[in-house]
């Protein structure tokens, strides 16, 4: 899997880019300053070693990426078996990114602090934790709350450290965010395809998806314990001059309006559309809703795939994927509208390559605009802003059921409000950089 990434949610990553100065006589403009600590340098691990330590960190992303998403293609089965509401299932998908966006902001402090093994030793019982809360208390909402914010947790833990880890393993520009992107992808998928069939077609359909998480989660916790995975790399403090920093325009104008829509797509194709075609699947509902998860990101990981390693495609590969999402809601509204199973299929399958294409074009403009010191900020307000997208299924919910505004007339002002951000951050920086030009 793969392409992903300090008073800012990650900027520890930033803390390890400029060990390729070592190796280049020119330095690269684009690269961060890195301090790491003598004593385990990332060229000194046998090539043995590295290659254990990558698989270790990959399969801790992918675990606790499926712990968070495990839960999605169970919507409509608590909807049905437990009498939950629209918005109260639609509230607890959301519920994980309420622990998963201070655990982003946190992360990186457990990572200089303790280093990257021990909080990713960490991160993988609390997403277990997290599953076993959900079980339990599947009659009861409130702990089923607290459940979901445990595995956002240890997502967040995960994606920040195990970032971290990946970075601290390469000097090939794009390989850590590209394997952190794959890796959360591949868990998602999984976690989602293997909850749906447990849930339709085995015994103790709201226990055993989380039963089977719990055994993983056990598996990977000993295999990051027993690897070498970098347990004494800290990330020295980082001079405050560079904190102040100012970020480019072109982050803010070009990157920060993408970012909502990118896990505001799998809302979209996981939450949105499955409910739209439930009445006609006759028991179906819960392996087609799991299905959906699967097409989606299983096509979101592919597009991650074929994006090529250069960085310069970063922008292409964003601008491809904001256009995939938008014509996905698109077909997603008229769907809501007509109640076809093919459209939503389409509609699912037009989500998922948005969302993987944008994910990877916005991670790396990160890495190609980050001023020195910056980089793990930029891509923590990514991962902050795009978490903030998974709101968009209880919004719809809450616009519905509040003031009567159905779910094509919302999936439209969706699509509207994504054309109208990015045009308009595009344009701006046009103009700004025109500007710039003509005074000189």
């Amino acid at each position: 899997m793969a392409d992903a990434g300090i008073h800012d949610p990650a900027s520890a990553i930033g803390c390890f880019r400029l060990r390729q100065s070592r190796k280049c006589p020119m330095p690269r403009p684009q690269s961060v300053p890195a301090e790491i600590s003598p004593s385990a340098p990332a060229r000194s691990l046998r090539a043995g070693h590295r290659d254990r330590n990558w698989f270790s960190l990959c399969a801790a992303m992918f675990v606790v990426a499926w712990g968070g998403n495990q839960f999605t293609p169970l919507l409509t089965m608590y909807r049905a078996e437990r009498g939950f509401s629209e918005l109260a299932v639609n509230t607890l998908l959301f519920a994980y990114v309420i622990g998963l966006i201070p655990s982003l902001l946190l992360a990186h402090r457990l990572a200089a602090r303790w280093g990257t093994r021990t909080p990713l030793v960490l991160a993988v019982p609390v997403s277990a934790l997290g599953s076993i809360l959900v079980a339990a208390g599947s009659h009861d909402p409130a702990v089923m709350f607290a459940g979901r914010m445990s595995t956002g947790m240890a997502l967040g833990i995960g994606m920040v450290v195990g970032g971290l880890a990946l970075d601290s393993l390469t000097t090939t520009p794009g390989s850590a965010p590209r394997a952190s992107a794959m890796s959360l992808t591949s868990g998602f998928a999984m976690g989602a395809g293997a909850a749906g069939a447990l849930a339709q077609w085995a015994p103790a359909p709201t226990a055993a998806p989380f039963l089977l998480h719990g055994m993983l989660c056990a598996a990977v916790a000993v295999l990051i314990a027993r690897s070498p995975t970098n347990s004494t790399v800290r990330a020295r403090p980082e001079p405050l001059e560079r904190n102040r920093i100012p970020l480019p325009g072109a982050f803010h104008l070009l990157v920060i309006p993408a970012a909502p829509w990118i896990f505001g797509a799998l809302g979209i194709a996981y939450a949105v559309l499955p409910p739209i075609v439930a009445p006609q699947l006759e028991g179906f509902d819960t392996a087609f809703s799991g299905l959906l998860c699967l097409l989606s990101l299983g096509l979101g990981f592919v597009a991650q795939r074929l994006v090529g390693r250069t960085a310069g495609r970063s922008g292409p590969a964003r601008r491809i994927g904001l256009t995939l999402f938008v014509t996905g809601t698109l077909a997603a509204a008229v769907a809501a509208a007509t109640t076809s199973i093919w459209l939503v299929v389409v509609a699912a399958s037009l989500l998922g390559t948005g969302y993987g294409l944008t994910l990877v074009g916005c991670l790396r403009d990160c890495e190609r605009l980050a001023p020195p010191g910056r980089l793990g900020t930029m891509t923590g307000r990514v991962y902050c802003l795009g978490y903030l997208g998974f709101g968009l299924p209880t919004a719809i919910t809450w616009l519905h059921s509040s003031y009567a505004i159905g779910t094509p007339a919302t999936l439209l002002g969706v699509a509207s409000a994504a054309v109208a951000a990015n045009v308009a951050g595009a344009v701006i920086l046009r103009i700004l950089s025109r500007t710039r030009v003509s005074r000189r």
